[in-house]
């Protein structure tokens, strides 16, 4: 008599290099717009855009060392678990429904989604941050069947055919610049008036006396 094998664990990562690469893209022309508005808000003081500009930078790489560091996918045991910079979610694999691999308006990169048999998403897995050839393996290991959609669709056609799949930020892509755009100019000004605060405190900024009548 034998002992049954131990089930195949498989474990997947996101790639660094692939998201540095597709954040250097974006940066070409979105680095310029939030330079521009932190200047702008934070005029005369160009120092407390520079520090601005140096935290934002700074939160940024702990979010992104965060996120690549404990992200994962593991199948295992019929079992998928996906751990987030957060907090882990487990879904048995036989409640996927279908995984749709699906490029985005405007890449050619598939993302990966998992669609359950209500027709809702179940999570998502960004070709921004994850090879393809990593997401084709997490699928196959999954053993859900996969469908995959045409690059170049409208977002129209992207919720009539795959629901399940895009949410409200990819059907709205200009709010979501809004939003980025807006919350940087509040944290801007909350910034400016907090240096300020700390500079009238210290008496680096004398207050204006007023003067004597008569």
């Amino acid at each position: 008599m034998t002992d049954a094998p131990a089930p195949e664990r498989r474990e997947f990562r996101p790639s660094w290099p692939a998201y540095h690469r597709r954040m250097l893209v974006r940066l070409v022309w979105l680095a310029p717009l939030l330079v521009l508005t932190l200047l702008i808000v934070t005029w005369p003081s160009v120092g407390a855009a520079v520090v601005a500009i140096g935290a934002a930078l700074l939160l940024g790489g702990i979010a992104m060392l965060l996120y690549f560091g404990r992200t994962r996918a593991t199948v295992e045991a019929g079992e998928l678990r996906l751990r987030g910079p957060l907090r882990t979610r487990r879904w048995p694999t036989h409640a996927i429904a279908t995984l749709v691999m699906l490029p985005l308006p405007g890449t050619r990169d598939a993302t990966l989604y998992g669609v359950s048999p209500a027709l809702e998403r179940m999570f998502s897995l960004s070709a921004q941050t994850w090879e393809q050839d990593a997401l084709e393996e997490l699928a196959t290991a999954i053993g859900a069947p996969v469908v995959r959609a045409p690059a170049g669709l409208a977002v129209a056609d992207i919720t009539e055919r795959y629901p399940g799949t895009i949410g409200w930020t990819t059907r709205h892509p200009w709010a979501v610049v809004l939003l980025v755009v807006g919350g940087t100019l509040l944290a801007s000004f909350l910034f400016s008036v907090l240096v300020a605060a700390i500079m009238i405190a210290t008496g680096q900024v004398p207050l204006p006396t007023p003067t004597p009548a008569g």
